[in-house]
């Protein structure tokens, strides 16, 4: 009997953030953003009439993230980027927030399955970094981001 492959491997997604100088990341899971479209009602007669009205993006969730060159302090950086607790401050929108490319990767790790353009992130929570000095797979737990919008490509 064929054995099947299974391409969904530990560590199978990519994430990129555009026009950043270090490489891509390699994550375990990730949740895409959800979108919802609100319902307005209006009318003059004795019916409502349903349209649609403004999206709402939720947020976009990494989960054992694994930095492939270098320290993996740059989410930590990017965060207070955004508000900065010993400063008390942070930089306007237009300075922190990123795009990213997410992409789901074959068995090879390399062919690309599914891809993800994401615009307007930006870190809203970090969860803490599990250590093990028995395991080589150090990697940050969980990263929750602010998304304004995004495409499947």
């Amino acid at each position: 009997m064929a054995q099947i492959v299974n391409p969904r491997k530990e560590f199978n997604f990519s994430i990129q953030v555009v026009g950043a100088p270090i490489n891509p990341f390699l994550v375990q899971d990730v949740t895409i953003s959800e979108i919802s479209i609100a319902q307005v009602k209006h009318g003059d007669t004795n019916f409502d009439v349903k349209t649609a009205g403004r999206v709402d993006v939720g947020e976009l969730e990494l989960e054992k993230i694994m930095s492939t060159s270098g320290a993996d302090n740059y989410f930590m950086n990017w965060a207070f980027s955004c508000q900065d607790m010993i400063i008390g401050g942070g930089l306007t929108p237009n300075k922190y927030k990123r795009s990213l490319i997410v992409q789901e990767l074959a068995e090879d790790g390399k062919s690309v399955i599914n891809q993800w353009l994401l615009e307007g992130c930006w870190p809203t929570k970090i969860n803490g970094q599990k250590l093990s000095r028995k395991g080589t797979d150090n990697s940050v737990e969980k990263v929750t981001m602010s998304v304004d919008r995004f495409e499947k490509v």
